[in-house]
Order: C-alpha cells, then sequence, then structure tokens
C-alpha cells in the first residue's frame, strides 16, 4: 500500500488500519466527467473522530463551468441547467478546507476523489487541507479477497443499500464510512443524510 500515510497496520487484519490518533473525513465527489479538466459538480463528506463516531456532515453542490458528460448525468442526475444556478466551488473553498483540517482523508476509490477535489484546490492556488489518506477500496479488496469491491457490492455485503438508484455524494461518503468502521471492526453506525445545505431552487 505504498503511497498511503498515517496507517499502521495490526499484526490480525489482512489490509491496512488508520492509526486513529486523529479525525477522519470520509468524502465522495459527484464529477462532470472522469478526464482530466472535469470539475467536481457534488461533494458529500463526513467527518469521524478517532472512535469513528460521526462529528459532522457536508454537502455542497457547485456550478462546475462546464457542462456534464451524459454518462456522469446518468450516474448522479444533476443536469446542466440544475448546475447552472449553484455557486461556484470557490465560493465555498474555505468551508471544504476547514471540514478537513487536521483530519485524514477516506474515500471509497480514493485516486478518483482526491484527484477531482484536490484539483479544485489546485486551481484556486490553495493547499490540499488534510493530513493523511486512506482507501476503502484498495482495503476492503485485501479484506474480502476475490469479492466484488464496489461501494454497491461491499455495502451489500454488510447489509446496506442507498436510498436512490443515483448516486449522491453525501450518501455515498456515509456507506464508504460504514466500510471504514466494518474495517476497523467496528458494527455499522448513524448515518445522517441531508439535501446540499448551500442549494439554489
Amino acid at each position: 500500500m505504498a503511497g498511503m500515510m498515517d496507517l499502521a497496520t495490526k499484526p490480525a487484519p489482512s489490509h491496512p488500519v488508520l492509526s486513529l490518533q486523529s479525525d477522519v473525513v470520509v468524502f465522495d465527489t459527484e464529477t462532470t466527467g472522469c478526464t482530466i479538466g472535469d470539475r467536481v459538480v457534488s461533494l458529500g463528506a463526513v467527518r469521524l473522530d478517532p472512535a469513528l463516531d460521526v462529528v459532522a456532515t457536508l454537502h455542497l453542490v457547485f456550478a462546475p463551468g462546464r457542462r456534464c458528460h451524459p454518462g456522469a448525468v446518468r450516474v448522479h442526475g444533476l443536469t446542466d441547467r440544475f448546475l447552472a444556478r449553484q455557486p461556484a466551488f470557490e465560493a465555498h473553498a474555505g468551508e471544504v478546507s476547514a471540514f478537513f483540517e487536521g483530519a485524514a482523508a477516506c474515500a471509497h476509490n480514493l485516486a478518483f476523489d482526491r484527484r477531482m477535489l484536490g484539483g479544485e484546490f489546485d486551481r484556486l492556488g490553495l493547499a490540499r487541507p488534510w493530513r493523511g489518506e486512506y482507501c476503502t477500496l484498495r482495503a476492503w479488496r485485501l479484506y474480502r479477497p476475490g469479492q466484488r469491491a464496489g461501494l454497491d457490492a461491499a455495502s451489500a455485503a454488510l447489509g446496506l443499500a442507498r436510498e436512490s438508484d443515483r448516486h449522491g455524494a453525501l450518501e455515498d461518503a456515509c456507506l464508504a464510512s460504514q466500510l471504514l468502521r466494518a474495517l476497523h471492526g467496528l458494527p455499522p453506525g448513524r448515518m445522517t443524510l441531508h439535501d446540499p445545505t448551500n442549494l439554489r431552487a
């Protein structure tokens, strides 16, 4: 698991575990697409304390300044017309940075979400605010080798399922937080879903 920081491997697990000496922010992004230059249209994040209990949630939606790929719209359901009415990431960069400050960043397929969210900070010339990283996708593949490791499949293995057939950033972050708890030997915890707090109708 080269390149992953703030990890401490215990003797028993077959997968890496967090040292749990600081908070963890589990996050998910919905985007205009998957290529270089694509933008974040929605961010969902759950901040957990070192016991992996929920401290706070963050759910924001953004105008990306470019059109969404049709395939992306099929995944998250956020249309160009809807997104055009929303604030830009720049308007909430400080809020996002403060939410992550001092915490390890965690996501299911961290490489993608880190690139997308990190790219938003990079465009503004801002430092990425998290300390340490953990990928539940990579850890789950070691935890349950040979089994499907996508977010829906891994959640189903815990008896969890999304409420909608669309991918929502906060719901995906909440599901990933449940995987993180399972990977650290904890039962499912609280899931708090709500609409984006900056939503413009």
